[in-house]
Formats: C-alpha cells, sequence, structure tokens
C-alpha cells in the first residue's frame, strides 16, 4: 500500500512557543486480494420488529375508526391494534420479514470458504445459527426461519447479543481473515456501558462491528461510537425497507476488504504531541488512538478495501526549536495478512523551523480545509450532546458556529440545515428524532 503526506504548515516559526501542525494522511494501492469473510449478524428481535408497517394513509383510516391507540413497545413509540377486525394489517409487511429477507440474499452470496453466524437479542440473547462453512448455505437458509419463533423479551439489551457473537469468535484465528460484526436495532439500547465494553473487546480481537439503526428510536451516537470504536461502518436506515440494500452495502464492502484491521503507526519525536486524530475518508469519524510504545501510537483505520482512498488527519503539537529541519515523527502502516502483521514503508513527517515570516505564513488548502471539517464536526456532535442533556442555549450556539464553518468549506445545503435545526432551538420548537439523526449521519458524510 501507498503512504502519502501532506503538511498543513512545513514551516514553523523558529524559537516560538508550542505550534499547531495538521498533517493529512492518504492510503492508496490497497491491496486486490480475496479473503475469506467471518460474518456475525446479530438481529434485534424484539416486539418492535414483529409489527407490521402500513402507509400513511392507512394509519389515518384505522386511527379514525377507532382500532389503534398509541402506546410504547421497547423504548419505541407505536400504535397498538385493538383486536378489531382491520384487513389492512394481515398482510402488511413487519421489520423482521426485511430482516429475513436480507439475511436470505447475504447467504445465497456466501463462498465456500467463508463462514456466517446469526445472533438474536432483546432482554436476552440466543445463538440462532451458530458460526457455519459457506458450504451449508442451503441448510443454514432453512434455519433462517427459526429467527421468527424466537421469544426473547421485551428489552433491548445490545451488549448480550454482542457478547454471544464474540463468544463465537475467541478461539477462531483472526488473520488472514475479515472478522466482520453487523448488528441491527431499532429500540434504545438500556446498556451503554456494557456495549462500550465489548466493543473494546472486539477492538483486541481485531473484529469489526458495523452497525445498523432503524427508524427514529435508536442510541445513534452510540451505534456510531462502536463502528468507530472498532473499524466498522454506521448506517441509518430510516424505513424498514431499506433493510435488504443496507444488508447489502455492508457484505459488498466486507467482501473487498484487502487490508483487515489496518493501523497507522506514530512514532513520535522527543516533545511532540498528538490533539486529536480523524478519519476524513471514506467517513468522517474519530480515529481512535492506543498508545503501542514508547512515545508510539496505533491509530486504527479499520477495513480498508481495495479500490479505496483513507484519508486521515493527525493533528500535532510541535514544541519551540532554533532554526533547522526536525522530524516530527515517523509513520508506518501495518495491516492483518495470513501470515500475521504486515507493514510497509516508514515515511517521516519533517517540518523547518525558520525566521523567514513569508514561508511560516503558508497553510496547505487541502490540510487547512481537512482541518475545518473536524471542527465542524466535532462542534454537532456537542451540539447534540448538549441537546440531549436539555442545554438549549449552549446546543444553539455550537450549530450556529458549526453552520458558519460549513458556508466557509461551501458546504450550503449541509449549513442550511444546521441553521434550520438552530432557529428551531431558539423558537423553542421541539427537535424530532429523525432531525438529530439525519445531522449526525450527514456529519460523517463531509468530505
Amino acid at each position: 500500500m501507498r503512504l502519502q503526506t501532506t503538511v498543513g504548515t512545513p514551516f514553523l516559526p523558529a524559537r516560538s512557543s508550542v505550534r499547531l501542525v495538521g498533517v493529512l494522511v492518504t492510503v492508496t494501492d490497497i491491496p486486490s486480494v480475496s479473503l475469506p469473510l467471518r460474518l456475525l449478524v446479530v438481529v434485534d428481535k424484539s416486539e418492535s420488529m414483529m409489527l407490521p408497517i402500513v402507509t400513511q394513509e392507512q394509519l389515518e383510516a384505522l386511527k379514525r375508526r377507532g382500532v389503534l391507540r398509541q402506546t410504547v413497545r421497547d423504548g419505541v413509540t407505536v400504535w397498538e391494534y385493538s383486536g378489531a377486525y382491520a384487513p389492512e394489517l394481515e398482510n402488511a409487511p413487519r421489520g423482521i420479514d426485511f430482516v429475513k429477507d436480507a439475511l436470505h440474499q447475504i447467504v445465497e452470496r456466501l463462498t465456500d470458504a467463508d463462514e456466517f453466524a446469526l445472533v438474536a437479542f432483546a432482554s436476552q440473547a440466543q445463538t440462532v445459527i451458530p458460526l457455519s462453512s459457506g458450504s451449508r448455505r442451503r441448510e443454514v437458509i432453512h434455519q433462517l426461519d427459526r429467527l421468527e419463533t424466537l421469544e426473547l423479551g421485551t428489552e433491548t439489551k445490545m451488549s448480550a447479543g454482542l457478547s454471544e457473537a464474540i463468544s463465537q469468535l475467541q478461539k477462531m484465528p483472526t488473520d488472514g481473515v475479515v472478522n466482520r460484526i453487523v448488528v441491527l436495532t431499532d429500540g434504545f439500547a438500556q446498556d451503554e456501558s456494557e456495549c462500550h465494553m465489548v466493543a473494546s473487546q472486539a477492538a483486541s480481537l481485531g473484529v469489526s462491528i458495523s452497525t445498523i439503526g432503524l427508524g427514529a428510536q435508536f442510541n445513534d451516537e452510540l451505534m456510531t461510537s462502536l463502528a468507530d470504536r472498532t473499524g466498522g461502518n454506521a448506517e441509518w436506515v430510516p424505513d424498514p425497507t431499506q433493510i435488504p440494500q443496507a444488508m447489502a452495502r455492508e457484505f459488498e464492502h466486507a467482501r473487498k476488504v484487502g487490508a483487515p484491521q489496518a493501523q497507522l503507526l506514530l512514532q513520535l519525536s522527543q516533545g511532540v504531541e498528538v490533539r486529536r486524530a480523524y478519519k476524513i475518508q471514506p467517513v468522517l469519524a474519530p480515529a481512535p488512538a492506543q498508545i503501542v510504545g514508547e512515545r508510539t501510537v496505533a491509530l486504527q483505520l479499520g477495513d480498508l478495501a481495495k479500490g479505496q482512498v483513507a484519508q486521515v488527519l493527525i493533528e500535532l503539537l510541535a514544541p519551540p526549536r532554533p532554526e533547522g529541519v526536525f522530524r516530527l515523527a515517523r509513520l508506518n502502516l501495518q495491516w492483518r495478512t495470513k501470515a500475521g502483521w504486515q507493514q510497509g514503508s516508514p515515511v517521516d513527517i519533517i517540518v523547518t523551523y525558520t525566521t523567514d515570516a513569508q514561508k511560516t505564513a503558508f497553510v496547505d488548502p487541502q490540510v487547512a480545509r481537512a482541518m475545518e471539517m473536524v471542527t465542524a464536526a466535532e462542534l454537532q456532535t456537542r451540539a447534540l450532546r448538549d441537546l440531549q442533556a436539555g442545554q438549549i442555549g449552549s446546543a444553539t450556539k455550537k450549530l450556529e458556529a458549526a453552520a458558519t464553518r460549513l458556508l466557509n468549506l461551501g458546504e450550503r445545503e449541509r449549513a442550511q440545515e444546521t441553521i434550520k435545526l438552530a432557529q428551531s432551538l431558539q423558537q423553542g420548537e421541539q427537535v424530532s428524532p429523525e432531525q438529530t439523526k439525519r445531522l449526525r449521519y450527514q456529519t460523517r458524510r463531509l468530505q
């Protein structure tokens, strides 16, 4: 793989104070190899997934006839059927029907070298299909119907499902295989801290967790965090009919992975510190950092797919120094192969300390844009946290600041959406869960 670096400010004032230096790292030429896929799907099997889906017109007609009442199931506000005869509901599809359709399509496309497992959860978890070879796909397809008959309770305890999946992976070799857990839920998980613990365990095993949030009531910050921490993908599916497409996209990405669990190893020179690291492409999200040696940090990039371009922004704090050339850090890329970890050629991040004011005034526009995108994303993320905590004034100010940066970036449409949300808060209007989820997931697509 090819590693390139662009330093935002290659010239720094000599004998100055600590300076912020942005470095844009680009990874290309990702290997085009065919790796077996070990796919474990973890599905929410709570009551809300079994409810019939009707059109808005059908819903209004049923409400007028008085056969529906509003209630809360699995943390989701729904209209409950009273039991009166309603032919509209007899053949109405359910969320679980689209899940089964998606799983059927995926199993059909497994190769003999692949492996597949299915776990269901609600208040408790159960393995529906243990890890099975793709050569048994016909048998696995017949077992998918077992998903519908399970009764696992009414709550959403996602960590139980994730732990059940992890338990099947702990004794399996991780090198030379794409290990992927895909979790789908439409409910508000009640065990966030436990989910984060399982995600840390998955990351240590070299397993990515991709998340698919359905509807408007799930914990979107939790779902994106699980994906970011383990190098997986995060997707929002507003409509259950889109589940097969979302699952197919995740399967396609996993099938194309050529560099599983890629990491950037950053060996820092004395006096240099990391301020923050963010993935810029293919998604805008934090790059988890882990100390792995003396002044050495590993930045998690996740599974890199062939044909993909990966970019990471690293912000370094450079110490004051006299005139001369100075190496801020040495970069290296490593990823898992059948033979274990493979490393590329190291690349040095170099700056020059000078008293030439004209040189120190230069800022690379591509790096400056990346830094501005990250700042806008962090402002929006903090605004959503303030909003959840009921701090409306603080959330409004952060949204306004983020909108200004988006306008500067030329992201006029996204800026207008952010401004609209800030104005709604100022006017005391209720912000819907759909609005906050749209903001969070669109922010991740800034480029």
